[in-house]
């Protein structure tokens, strides 16, 4: 079948000038990060064997990450680059490079195409174990992309250090109408060392993380449990799919609608499952010949696959189940993922959540056209619920 995905996540980099102590891409261990320097692609390997035959694959857009991307010599090449094959550029940064200047260079050469991302954990003291930054700092490079009309984003890695405050945190960026996504803490790198005391439990998603994410459209991306009756996302996106995995705009997991790449080259589904899984490396042959040829990408973009919860479950499709959850905690990225509080009997078991989903959803779809994520369906005209009187202040 011929896949599509809407983004590439690249993490280019494992060089960091910070050192926070659960780093997933390992920049905190000199040892790792002196011998991936060896092995970074280059600028010639990234336009021949990533960028240009992304384009094959409908990538619309890259998320250039690290470590710390700007620390590469070539940043603004690479910025060029993508700008120049049409692509918008998300740049994934921990802020301590970037001063109203750096940011206006940046805007320059992604030709304006350009979102700034950043780690925030939380807006209190808890921030500074995770991410050992102040918290401070980022909120002032995020009121300087305001200043210079430069989007902006927040990535939140949840755990069981930040549950508490996670709700203050959302309210500070849904007040200040800054998108936002959950990312899990896993035992990736240095994640590792920390996953079984600080990962999230169940009872942490049910009681303080859910509540909040499914409360907000700005975070409504990549997330689990997500409740959404399959029969709206059908309406509203024209029945467009990647396999079974739905997109238009993309929901639930993200995995079966980006492509992620660490900075030696290797493929996998997830940026969270860099390093522990993959599927080949584009020195061996270009990205879209891996993503093709993957059994990985074939089962993970089938979600009749899953098992467990996840198989019987009426969300099976528009949810899917955290798949890296799945495999932190089982070791098989297609079991049910364990963290989910829902139990359904079978598929007639509809949550208590759905209409609420389903009515916030209609919301963050104004979000996503923003974002580029979402298209009306031209066919028919009337598919898509009419959100065009929905104010922005309405989003929180």
């Amino acid at each position: 079948m011929a896949y599509t995905f809407s983004a590439l996540y690249f993490e280019a980099t494992r060089r960091c000038n910070l050192h926070c102590p659960a780093c997933m891409t390992a920049s905190n261990d000199p040892v790792r990060v002196r011998a991936s320097i060896k092995k970074e692609l280059t600028y010639d390997e990234i336009r021949d064997r990533v960028l240009i035959p992304a384009k094959r694959l409908a990538v619309r857009q890259i998320g250039w990450s690290g470590g710390e991307f700007l620390l590469r010599k070539d940043a603004f090449d690479l910025f060029r680059l993508s700008a120049d094959l049409g692509y918008k550029c998300n740049i994934c940064s921990n802020c301590e490079l970037l001063s109203r200047e750096r940011l206006a260079e940046i805007k320059k050469a992604t030709q304006g195409r350009v979102s700034i991302a950043v780690g925030l954990n939380s807006i209190e003291d808890d921030n500074d174990w995770s991410r050992n930054a102040e918290a401070d700092r980022t909120l002032e490079v995020l009121e300087l992309c305001k200043e210079l009309q430069i989007d902006r984003h927040v990535i939140i890695t949840i755990g069981k250090y930040n549950a508490d405050s996670f709700e203050r945190t959302v309210k500070y960026l849904a007040k200040r109408h800054i998108s936002f996504n959950r990312s899990p803490l896993v035992a990736r790198g240095s994640g590792a060392e920390h996953f079984a005391e600080k990962g999230f439990s169940r009872e942490n998603l049910r009681d303080k993380f859910h509540p909040v994410l499914r409360s907000h459209v700005n975070g409504y991306v990549s997330y689990t449990p997500f409740f959404l009756s399959p029969e709206l996302h059908e309406e509203v996106s024209g029945g467009a799919r990647n396999g079974t995995v739905p997109q238009n705009p993309p929901i639930g997991c993200w995995v079966g609608n980006w492509l992620t790449l660490n900075a030696e080259g290797d493929l996998s589904v997830c940026p969270v499952m860099l390093d522990t899984l993959s599927a080949g490396n584009v020195r061996d042959k270009p990205i879209d010949q891996l993503v093709n040829e993957s059994p990985m990408f074939a089962a993970l973009t089938d979600r009749s696959r899953l098992k467990g919860r996840c198989g019987r479950c009426r969300y099976q499709y528009t949810c899917g189940g955290c798949r890296a959850m799945a495999y932190f905690h089982t070791g098989d990225y297609l079991e049910e993922d364990p963290t989910c509080f829902f139990e359904p009997i079978d598929k007639s078991t509809v949550s208590e959540h759905e209409e609420e989903t389903n009515r916030m959803f209609k919301k963050h779809l104004i979000v996503a056209r923003f974002a580029g994520t979402y298209q009306r369906p031209k066919k028919p005209a009337a598919a898509a619920p009419d959100c065009a009187g929905d104010e922005r202040n309405d989003l929180d």
